[in-house]
């Protein structure tokens, strides 16, 4: 299929995309018109850029203020704190996709913010389609598109209280020419067209969220970013530090060595398996384990001491083992405490601290030994 969407940069906040005809549109966001009415068939799409904590009393008129702005009548507005330069636009099987893909902050069925005013990341999807669908079929995609949303927020472990199905101001539209006889009926992720999209809206966000890096991965299993994990280990060393080396200069090796064991992909099998298993123990499909004993850490686990004694001994092998418990004994007298870790990823912080902690007394042994 050749490109037939017009896209126009209008400034460095607005992207405007014309329509090659007169669409009907399916849409989890209104259309408007400057003339009041409620329109059914529109001719244009804009993307508009907006700060993080954007916020207006009445959202309407604001899309208004925009059509009226770039002198269209109608249309639909999606807004997005996602920089104009990051706009993605794919052709995919009779249809072209335009994104912006922001992935904070997450919403989860548990979120827990509901009346705070909404931070602007945002996943936006624009589907146009140059096929009969019929309305149903332009729902169908719609959900389609939503469930390939849905898989790659939970694949990218988002952070939120509980598996995260996307951003809290995520919108999605579904396009297609007017006046075509609607006699394509289904549109799921079975079909030629919903596969397609599917794979498109899938791929795209997974590659936004690998771009961003392993210090935003870790931030999303651990809870912790790099440097607020550094800060744990400061703690660490304070309490106990080696002889003949300064706090900051065991910082700076242990923010080397951090950076080491973050390139190693077992290391990362430990960390997302036990953020897996929190995600289940916290919804209650883990079986035999109610959501109340996984809340209160029982004592009937022991696979989250398994995973953190695994990965201790792999990283940094029996000294490290030892240190772990070390740590968790500091953390069983109040010496130290994570926020907000699960009953998996709790062991697996302290793992990892451990293995930091044998494996700089290590480099600092090495070092002593060759002056």
């Amino acid at each position: 299929m050749a490109m037939y969407l017009n896209i126009r940069r209008i400034n460095e906040d607005i992207i405007a995309i014309d329509f090659p005809k007169p669409v009907e549109v399916v849409s989890t966001l209104k259309t408007v018109s400057i003339n009041n009415s409620e329109p059914t068939i529109i001719r244009h799409a804009i993307f508009k850029h907006v700060e993080s904590n954007f916020h207006v009393d009445n959202i309407v008129e604001y899309y208004l203020k925009i059509l009226k702005e770039l002198d269209i009548e109608s249309g639909i507005v999606f807004l997005t704190a996602v920089p104009m330069d990051k706009l993605l636009h794919v052709e995919g099987y009779l249809s072209e996709i335009v994104m912006t893909i922001g992935l904070e902050p997450p919403v989860c069925i548990r979120y827990n913010q509901l009346y705070e005013p909404l931070r602007m990341g945002t996943i936006n999807i624009l589907i146009y389609v140059d096929l009969p669908l019929s309305k149903e079929a332009m729902v169908d995609l719609l959900k389609t598109a939503i469930e390939a949303k849905v898989v790659a927020s939970s694949d990218l472990l988002l952070r939120c209280k509980s598996r995260a199905v996307g951003t809290v101001t995520d919108a999605i539209a579904v396009a297609r020419p007017y006046g075509l006889d609607g006699g394509v009926l289904f549109s799921g992720m079975a079909t030629p067209i919903g596969n397609s999209v599917a794979n498109i809206v899938y791929n795209s966000i997974i590659s936004v969220g690998i771009r961003n890096g392993i210090e935003w991965l870790l931030k999303n299993c651990i809870g912790y970013s790099m440097e607020e994990f550094l800060e744990l280990f400061r703690n660490i060393y304070a309490s106990t530090p080696i002889p003949n080396i300064s706090l900051e200069k065991a910082i700076e090796k242990a923010r080397k060595i951090l950076h080491r064991i973050l390139k190693d992909p077992n290391v990362w099998s430990f960390i997302i398996a036990a953020r897996e298993l929190d995600l289940h123990g916290s919804s209650g499909t883990v079986p035999g384990l109610t959501t109340d004993e996984y809340s209160s850490d029982t004592i009937k686990i022991v696979a989250d001491e398994l995973l953190g004694i695994s990965l201790a001994l792999y990283v940094g092998g029996a000294n490290a083992m030892f240190a772990m418990y070390w740590i968790e004994n500091m953390k069983k007298i109040g010496k130290l405490k994570y926020n907000g870790a699960g009953l998996y990823i709790d062991d697996i912080i302290s793992a990892i601290l451990g293995s930091l902690y044998t494996l700089l007394i290590n480099e600092i042994d090495r070092g002593s030994s060759n002056e």
